[in-house]
């Protein structure tokens, strides 16, 4: 057996390897992924292997230092979560949930309106003009003819018969 000369240091906890900038920066990449997706800190600290204590502190540092998002960069991590909730919604209302149906609806239409089909749109997005249909000429000219024989016969405008 081979004894070191410190017999401290031969008593003492192995050191922990220390984290470098790149695995702390992917750590924290795959922890704001996890927040985005609605993992709380309890779930990112367990499956980083930190403590909570260090992952709150982290999600301080992380939220404190990060440069606000352009509105089209919020509007992808949108996307990214409504399409989350619609796979478990939606493998809800595949497994017979009928609540889940109305579930679906809801993120269809959230999904909608961050694609810019929703006719209440936020102002940073343009709008889709709404669908006006043509009425045919037919019809059109049918209807003035109507109304111009009917005021030349005297009777009512409308079209309905008086009472006398």
């Amino acid at each position: 057996m081979v004894r070191t000369a410190d017999p401290v240091a031969a008593d003492a906890k192995p050191r922990r390897r220390r984290t470098t900038k790149r695995e702390l920066a992917q750590r924290d990449l795959r922890f704001v992924e996890k927040l985005a997706a609605g993992a709380t800190i309890e779930e990112i600290a367990a499956s980083e292997g930190i403590s909570v204590k260090w992952a709150r502190e982290r999600k301080a540092v992380i939220l404190t230092s990060r440069v606000i998002d352009t509105p089209h960069e919020f509007i992808k991590l949108q996307i990214r979560r409504l399409s989350e909730a619609m796979l478990v919604s939606y493998s809800a209302m595949s497994n017979g949930d009928l609540k889940a149906v109305d579930k679906v609806i809801k993120v269809a239409r959230e999904l909608d309106r961050y694609h810019g089909f929703a006719p209440h749109l936020s102002p940073s997005l343009p709008a889709a003009p709404p669908l006006a249909l043509p009425q045919p000429q037919a019809a059109e000219s049918a209807m003035d003819w109507d109304e111009s024989a009917a005021r030349d016969e005297g009777a009512p405008r409308d079209g309905l018969p008086t009472r006398d």
